[in-house]
């Protein structure tokens, strides 16, 4: 290798590990403000645990939330599943949970088909990987799932609560319940469906239902507390209209686009700009639809450095808001103008693989 190019890989490789470095430093500091989502999973473990309600009540929010806002308000099966955290010591649980983020990250790449070390050393040096990390959230998890979604979109069963484990952690996602659907996947869908009603009854009753009554008043409250200091449409005061334009934009593209890469593209972005609240770790999920169209290393995987211009969760209402969102819309434009054909290569050859079997099973020689 020529000395400008060995140079230029060794800086490649130690920026990423820089990266992870600091966000574990970070986590393991006792520093204010690193790991405070975490504090939240680990006090709503404890509550949960003990029958109690996660959830705090309305009259006790505040009239104005700061950057450290950040209350329990996911469906209480989100406070069962983390409910082990709550049983180690804060810090020690803290630091758990970052390792375990990273580790989600870098599998579901492997989830998605990426070999290429690059896009790994790309991905663990963007912004919003470190937020996600360093802030304690579960968007590493939820970008877990909808690569495992992708995987294994071709069974039914597994599918389905794979859905039902996302829209049940964060609810903005019910865009890939629309999925299905528009997929024609019915029977995932019914699963996705009765698995995240069964998932939020079961863990509800446990708490005797403590929340259930004011939480879309939570929910709707939160939103006007922190949504409009969020990188959202809401935030540019797109208001309620924004819902039925998801509901809209899904149907459009299930009458007009027959590529099941694409419609799931669709299915993210539009939940990504449809959520009343957005902060830039949840970019993370944009992985997802770069990973199926650029499994390999290109400048497409250094998009996401572009984030660190404004890496800040609290836009204080500033116009940067749609600078970011036009950043998304961009990304997911490029997207759905790519054809994934490594995606549908490796669609066909499973299906070759499948009937070659049927044809060579003794049953059908017979």
């Amino acid at each position: 290798m020529r000395a400008p190019a060995a140079r230029w890989a060794t800086a490649f490789v130690f920026f990423p590990a820089i990266a992870v470095a600091s966000s574990i430093r970070s986590v393991a500091a006792p520093e204010k403000g690193q790991g405070f989502d975490t504090a939240t999973f680990w006090a709503a473990g404890h509550a949960v645990v003990h029958g109690d309600s996660p959830y705090p009540n309305l009259s006790s929010l505040p009239a104005h939330a700061g950057p450290l806002f950040a209350p329990f308000v996911y469906p209480p099966v989100t406070a069962f599943e983390l409910a082990p955290l709550s049983a180690l010591p804060y810090d020690v649980a803290k630091l758990i949970f970052a390792l375990a983020s990273i580790g989600a990250i870098a599998l579901a790449l492997g989830l998605l088909g990426v070999r290429d070390w690059r896009c790994y050393a790309a991905v663990f040096s963007a912004a919003p990987v470190y937020a996600a990390v360093v802030i304690g959230t579960i968007s590493p998890l939820l970008l877990l799932g909808a690569a495992a979604a992708w995987r294994y979109r071709h069974r039914a069963v597994v599918l389905g609560l794979l859905v039902a484990y996302l829209v049940t952690a964060k609810l903005f996602l019910w865009p890939l319940w629309l999925w299905l659907v528009a997929t024609r996947r019915f029977r995932a869908a019914a699963v996705s469906a009765v698995a995240g009603v069964a998932a939020v009854a079961v863990s509800w009753a446990a708490i005797g239902f403590a929340g259930l009554r004011d939480y879309p008043a939570l929910l709707q409250r939160l939103s006007g507390l922190t949504g409009v200091h969020s990188y959202s449409l809401y935030a540019l005061g797109a208001g309620r209209i924004v819902p039925f334009l998801t509901v809209v934009a899904v149907v459009v593209a299930a009458v007009l686009l027959h590529d099941d890469v694409r419609l799931f593209v669709v299915a993210l972005g539009i939940a990504l700009l449809a959520t009343p609240i957005l902060w830039p770790h949840y970019l993370v999920l944009l992985l997802v639809p770069l990973a199926l169209v650029r499994p390999s290393f290109s400048v497409a995987w250094l998009a996401p450095l572009l984030l660190w211009a404004d890496c800040a969760a609290w836009s204080n209402s500033a116009p940067r808001t749609g600078v970011l969102l036009l950043l998304v819309a961009a990304g997911l434009g490029w997207t759905l103008t790519r054809r994934s054909g490594r995606a549908e290569r490796v669609s066909l050859s499973r299906g070759a693989e499948i009937r070659t079997r049927e044809l060579q099973s003794p049953r059908l020689a017979r």
